[in-house]
């Protein structure tokens, strides 16, 4: 992978220390924040890839820290970091646009996973047969600076998900050619690192349960409010992945 530029944000030393040390060890550089006024300083400063930052800091917090990057660079990467995971700014980060919520403490190693994957800037792939429909959440997934593609059928989204471009399938349970659980099936023979959120107007439950064998990490009814679906992708974004893809 080519070296990335992180701008690590934590008022906490050893956290920072400890991060930073990881990430140096595999090649990247890493530019340093106590605060997120720092951080903004910083970001005016010099060129980054990817932000990673705690949630609760004295001054301004990281959702602030979130927001304020959204409005000069809505496709700038932002991986956040909290000890307290039932919090109302959790909710608001996860709709906002952030990449993840990542709990502490947290394992090094998939921080450095999640912070790596965030760094790559993977699209999400939207597949619904009804092309107005799959135009529609592309358009409304880019409000909150997140990148998709729409496609059509299965055999479509099988040869993009290949490309490896993508981490996370947003699918229709119910299409023509290639239903949704069957499409999962064959996303997971391939062995592809991709979450999946399948998505249904109709309740259909022998397609959820061969879905939910499958692997699939969460299925809703449509029509989905545009903030719980962005929530859903940030929380699928930042579970472990096996070379197979999210699990539940």
């Amino acid at each position: 992978m080519v070296p990335a530029r992180i701008l690590l944000v934590d008022d906490e030393e050893s956290l920072r220390i400890t991060l930073a040390a990881n990430l140096e060890l595999e090649g990247h550089t890493v530019l340093e924040a106590a605060s997120a006024e720092d951080a903004l300083k910083v970001l005016s400063e010099h060129s980054v890839d990817v932000v990673l930052t705690d949630i609760r800091m004295p001054g301004l917090h990281g959702v602030d820290l979130l927001r304020r990057i959204k409005q000069d660079r809505p496709d700038m990467p932002v991986v956040l970091m909290t000890a307290f995971t039932a919090e109302e700014l959790v909710d608001d980060a996860l709709a906002e646009g952030a990449f993840t919520v990542l709990p502490k403490p947290f394992d090094v190693a998939h921080a450095l996973d999640t912070i790596l994957r965030a760094v790559r800037a993977p699209q999400i792939l939207v597949v619904d047969d009804t092309e107005k429909v799959a135009q529609a959440m592309v358009r409304a997934l880019s409000t909150v600076g997140l990148r998709a593609k729409a496609v059509y059928s299965g055999e479509e989204a099988l040869s993009s998900l290949r490309s490896g471009s993508y981490d996370v399938c947003v699918l229709d349970l119910v299409m023509p050619e290639m239903s949704g659980p069957e499409l999962v099936t064959k996303v997971r023979e391939a062995d592809l690192s991709v979450a999946v959120i399948a998505m249904s107007g109709h309740v259909v439950p022998e397609m959820l349960r061969r879905v939910a064998a499958q692997g699939a990490v969460v299925c809703m009814t449509k029509p989905v409010p545009l903030r719980e679906l962005v929530q859903a992708i940030a929380r699928v974004r930042g579970q472990p992945r096996g070379p197979a893809g999210a699990r539940n």
